[in-house]
């Protein structure tokens, strides 16, 4: 099999592809244990993090379409989860935030999720979770420092 050295370390020629396959089987596994529509979560845990935000910046953070966005929000909308207002002092922007029903099943699916977060990496002792999150780290360095556009949610945060 074909080496090459990269950065002082041995790369196989079927590494990297082998490890994109695992990442996204993983990602793949998350999204099915969500069991919801993977978009509401990422929106109502923006929402709690920021508090209100325009739809706009939403967009932006989540990296979807804008018809996506608008449809995923008004299906929250009339699921009572969230409100849409329109920004009094610049009325072309529309502000969304959770409403008390929505501030309570984000509070739910946080407290689930912090279980089900334990029990995912169960098998990894802790010393293969640092070493798992510190190689992660890594990566995401790497990548937002050559493709920054790809991570707008660190504009905000």
């Amino acid at each position: 099999m074909e080496e090459e050295r990269h950065q002082g370390h041995p790369m196989k020629e079927e590494s990297p592809r082998n490890l994109l396959h695992a990442m996204c089987l993983c990602g793949d596994f998350l999204s099915y244990r969500r069991g919801q529509r993977p978009g509401q979560n990422r929106v109502m845990l923006m929402l709690h993090r920021y508090g209100s935000i325009t739809q706009k910046e939403l967009q932006e953070i989540l990296q979807i379409q804008q018809g996506s966005l608008s449809e995923l929000l008004s299906e929250m909308e009339s699921s009572g989860l969230i409100e849409r207002k329109r920004n009094p002092e610049d009325r072309r922007q529309v502000v969304i935030s959770l409403t008390p029903e929505g501030k309570e099943v984000e509070h739910a699916n946080h407290q689930l999720v912090a279980r089900e977060n334990m029990e995912l990496f169960s098998s990894l002792s802790q010393e293969e979770q640092d070493e798992l999150y510190r190689m992660l780290r890594v990566l995401l360095e790497d990548w937002k420092a050559k493709n920054p556009q790809a991570f707008p949610e660190e504009k905000r945060g």
